[in-house]
C-alpha cells in the first residue's frame, strides 16, 4: 500500500490548546503549592497567588525549597466574605459552576471565582472586586476601613503582566518597610539627657532639729 503524506513527512503537532474553566479552577479553588483545594484560612503572597496556611508552614519547614516565601510575614492572611447563595453539597455534584465561588465581593457582589478581576490589602488582608475600587474609589478599606496605600494592593491570579508589576511593587514595599523600620529603632534609641535635680531627705530620714534634742533631754532628766 501507498504510505500517506503523514507517514513519511513529520507533522508539526498544533499545540494543545489549555482547558480555560480548568485553569481558573486550578487557581482559584486549589493551592498554589500542594494543589489541594482551598480552605480557610486562605493566605496569598505579594504575587497574588493562593495557598493555603498549612502548605505555607510546609513549605517554611523545607528548607530545600527555593522561594519568595521566607517567612510567615511574606504571606497575609486573607479576610473574605462569604457567599450566602452558594451551596457547598451542590457543587459536590456532577454539575461544576466554574463561576460559582464560596466569596464574594463584599461592595458589589460579585463572586471571587475567577471571572472578575480581584484585589486583597496588604496591610490588612480584605479581599474586594477590582471593580469595586474603580467604580467606588476610597481611600480607606471598603471592608475594615484602615487607610489604604495604592501600593498595597495585590492583584490575585493575576497575568503576566500584573506578576511584573507586583513584582517591583514587592521590592519597592520591602524598601519601605526597611526604612521604617530603621527609623523606629533610631527613634527609640535616642538618650533623653538627665536633670541634675539636688535630693531632697525623705520625711523618715529627717535629722531632728537642735530645740528638739533639748526637749528630749528635758524629759530624760525629769523621768530620772
Amino acid at each position: 500500500s501507498i504510505p500517506r503524506r503523514d507517514e513519511v513527512v513529520k507533522v508539526k503537532k498544533a499545540p494543545e490548546k489549555k482547558n480555560k474553566d480548568q485553569d481558573m479552577v486550578g487557581k482559584w479553588q486549589h493551592c498554589a503549592l500542594s494543589g489541594q483545594a482551598l480552605t480557610k484560612p486562605i493566605m496569598s503572597c505579594a504575587l497574588g497567588r493562593l495557598y493555603t496556611k498549612e502548605a505555607v508552614i510546609n513549605l517554611l519547614l523545607d528548607k530545600s525549597t527555593k522561594s519568595h516565601i521566607k517567612r510567615l510575614s511574606d504571606v497575609v492572611e486573607l479576610k473574605l466574605t462569604d457567599n450566602a447563595a452558594y451551596n457547598s453539597e451542590i457543587h459536590a455534584d456532577l454539575y461544576i459552576d466554574h463561576y460559582s465561588s464560596p466569596y464574594v465581593c463584599p461592595v458589589i457582589g460579585l463572586e471571587m471565582s475567577g471571572k472578575y478581576r480581584f484585589t486583597f490589602n496588604w496591610s490588612c488582608g480584605c479581599a474586594v472586586s477590582e471593580r469595586a475600587l474603580i467604580e467606588i474609589p476610597s481611600e480607606t478599606c471598603h471592608k475594615c476601613g484602615i487607610k489604604v496605600n495604592k501600593e498595597d494592593i495585590i492583584i490575585i491570579n493575576g497575568n503576566a503582566e500584573d506578576i511584573k508589576n507586583l513584582t517591583d511593587q514587592m521590592k519597592r514595599r520591602k524598601e519601605r518597610l526597611k526604612k521604617e523600620k530603621k527609623k523606629k529603632t533610631d527613634d527609640q534609641s535616642v538618650t533623653v539627657p538627665v536633670l541634675d535635680i539636688e535630693e531632697k531627705p525623705s520625711k523618715n530620714n529627717v535629722k531632728p532639729s537642735k530645740k528638739k534634742k533639748d526637749r528630749l533631754r528635758l524629759c530624760v532628766d525629769t523621768t530620772a
